[in-house]
């Protein structure tokens, strides 16, 4: 097995095993008599923790180098974090396991950038795609099995399952062969932190931010509770989450494709950004459980079409001894998303006793992550438009 598809397997073992007990988290916890404003603080800390130590990661990995031994953590964190679910199944811990999780998450970029350190900026679009199917089919391989197997045996089998996806991904990973980048010294800390003035960095950043915040404040746990109050069995839950993350994988094939390269990302991330606020629409607005699986295909089209986007984009312009750091920059703040819009969600829920509030609060922001995309692309365009017919000296 080659090294690339080694490190797709990782990549596709580490998301397993964050992911396997997703889909029954949320339904799960509200069993337990835990309140909905709790179920988006254990959702939201998974996020929290990234936000503080991935920028860390990030200058750190520039400096010396290297990502492998990231990996090695961010594989062993997974697995550690599922056998706190085992040990503790409440409430505290699984707020406890998701900042374990959130640590082991803080670790990704090492994952994408081992993987596209060598790539050109004609070519990275095309191995972000790679790693983000990879990554989601993983994931969408967790949803599967625990659609399958959740209902005969619970919660336990997940965390079991986990816990073995994240120790087979360290074991693989022992296997991998990173040779340094040849430096005659370590960049500088203020040659690294350069990026903060990147303007297209930060942007993207935003756009990523909104899109991941209201992936974890649906899909990932609210969503299901819609299907939970409309008496979906917990295959049917599977079956939904399966459809998202199916077409999330789908969706980031096609973004590396030449035809949507061919047609940018200006129309496609506004397109998918719309299809992800009339998700959220129709996600409380439908009365049917099979009606609500046709329509998770909204929410998945975003994996490739928005996402891997965002992340191809900000890189574009970086160089590559400091993509690490910008990189670190990009996961730090869409993780600010990943926690506040699940809290936020959590907390219009609990306060309303509805979840119309939080479904239509996280389809407000996706039309102003549109807005905000459309007007991005099309300034860049007319800029370029007036720059070629300026006269030249």
């Amino acid at each position: 097995m080659s090294q690339t598809a080694r490190l797709l397997l990782i990549i596709g073992l580490f998301w397993f095993c964050q992911y396997v007990y997703v889909p029954y988290t949320t339904p799960y916890l509200l069993a337990q008599k835990v309140t909905a404003d709790f179920v988006g603080l254990v959702v939201g800390f998974y996020g929290a923790v990234p936000f503080f130590i991935r920028i860390f990661v990030g200058i750190f990995s520039d400096k010396i180098g290297k990502y492998k031994p990231m990996i090695l953590v961010g594989c062993s964190a997974a697995a550690l974090a599922s056998v706190v679910r085992l040990v503790r199944p409440d409430g505290v811990g699984f707020l406890i396991a998701n900042i374990i999780s959130g640590f082991a998450a803080s670790m990704w970029m090492c994952f994408i950038l081992f993987h596209t350190k060598m790539l050109t900026k004609e070519n990275l679009q095309r191995g972000m795609g790679y790693v983000m199917a990879s990554c989601n089919a993983g994931i969408l391989l967790g949803f599967f099995a625990s659609a399958t197997l959740y209902k005969s045996f619970g919660m336990p089998l997940m965390c079991l399952l986990s816990v073995i996806a994240g120790s087979t991904g360290f074991l693989i990973a022992l296997t991998l062969k990173e040779k340094s980048e040849h430096r005659i010294t370590s960049p500088k800390l203020s040659e690294l932190l350069h990026v903060v003035t990147n303007k297209r960095l930060w942007f993207f950043a935003f756009i990523g931010m909104i899109q991941q915040g209201v992936l974890m404040g649906t899909a990932m746990s609210f969503s299901n509770e819609v299907a939970d109050g409309l008496g979906a069995q917990p295959w049917q839950i599977g079956i939904m989450t399966m459809v998202m993350s199916g077409s999330y994988v789908a969706s980031c094939y096609i973004s590396s494709t030449r035809l949507a390269i061919s047609i940018g990302p200006g129309i496609l991330m506004t397109v998918t950004q719309l299809f992800m606020a009339f998700y959220c629409v129709l996600m409380v607005s439908v009365d049917s459980v099979y009606a609500l699986i046709p329509i998770q295909l909204l929410l998945g089209s975003t994996g490739g079409l928005v996402f891997s986007w965002c992340s191809a984009e900000a890189l574009s312009q970086i160089e590559s001894f400091r993509r690490s750091t910008a990189l670190g920059i990009f996961q730090s703040v869409f993780a600010i998303g990943m926690t506040m819009v699940p809290i936020i969600a959590g907390y219009l829920f609990h306060l309303s006793g509805t979840l119309h509030s939080a479904f239509f609060f996280q389809g407000a922001i996706s039309v102003v992550s549109a807005v905000a995309t459309a007007y991005y692309y099309i300034n860049r365009r007319l800029q370029r438009l007036k720059a070629a017919q300026a006269p030249r000296k």
